[in-house]
């Protein structure tokens, strides 16, 4: 495993981390069950994407970055129509930062040349 994907993963960790647990808060001080369905399904594939990074790594990475990039674009839209909250930049801060690299790694992945047989 490289070190780009090794950051890959640890920041995967990080915002499936996050994503649970926010799922949690959410639906401990408002009740909701969306918070915690939504919160606990994307921080475990998040979670199982870091885990099958040096199994398969371009379907985990492709797994991360289509997350990542569905948590963001969800907290953007909540964001334009209620204002940003600490927690929406929290989550789009760190979405983007995992399909960035989540994205630069499948690039070198796919450019990479095909082992010798």
């Amino acid at each position: 495993m490289t070190s780009l994907d090794k950051t890959v993963a640890g920041l995967a960790v990080g915002y499936g981390l996050v994503s649970l647990i926010g799922g949690i808060i959410g639906f401990v001080s408002k009740g909701s069950v969306a918070s915690i369905v939504a919160g606990g399904v994307s921080g475990a594939v998040l979670l199982f994407g870091a885990y099958l990074l040096p199994r398969k790594p371009k379907g985990a990475l492709l797994t991360l970055l289509l997350v990542s990039l569905a948590l963001t674009g969800r907290f953007i839209r909540a964001s334009a129509s209620a204002g940003p909250s600490s927690i929406a930049v929290v989550m789009i801060l760190g979405g983007s930062l995992v399909a960035l690299a989540s994205g630069i790694a499948l690039g070198k992945l796919s450019s990479s040349p095909a082992p010798a047989r």
